[in-house]
């Protein structure tokens, strides 16, 4: 096993061992954050303006944002490195398509993605980790929010 899939099944490890309480604790939480509501609400509309397709969100975790952002009118699927949260989010908004896997290896054809989406936290440091396959999938110039919530991105 390379190092980077051992940090990453380590890291899946340790988000499928909270991924329910986390569901739990974070099911209502976009309802309490309006500047993150609205941060959402600007990417969806620039997505939208651009005509740029289809949005991955990486890190979906349970699939709560996924969900809001299909509702404010994106084709939209979400990707996440735990199977557990992939299989909370699937229970949960079975409309929507979710997928295991890391954004360094993202199953998206070059270009073909609308934008790609990280909400939270991007824990570790390590740029390999965090944003080489996110750059490739999406348009050229295609939107990439970085939305910062509860603490500083690594």
């Amino acid at each position: 096993m390379t190092r980077s899939s051992s940090y990453l099944t380590t890291t899946a490890d340790a988000y499928d061992a909270v991924a329910v309480l986390y569901a739990e604790l974070a099911r209502d939480e976009l309802a309490q954050v309006p500047l993150d509501r609205a941060l959402l609400a600007a990417f969806a509309e620039f997505v939208q303006a651009a005509g740029a397709g289809a949005v991955a969100e990486l890190g979906c975790g349970p699939g709560r944002v996924t969900a809001h952002l299909r509702d404010l009118g994106l084709d939209i699927f979400g990707v996440d490195l735990s199977p557990v949260m992939i299989d909370l989010a699937r229970e949960t908004y079975p409309d929507l398509r979710f997928e295991v896997g890391s954004m360094n290896a993202l199953d998206v054809a070059d270009r073909r993605a609308g934008g790609a989406g990280v909400r939270g936290r991007v824990r570790g440091g390590r740029p390999d980790v965090a944003g080489t396959s996110r750059g490739r999938a999406a348009v050229p110039a295609g939107p990439s929010p970085l939305a910062r919530t509860g603490g500083s991105v690594r």
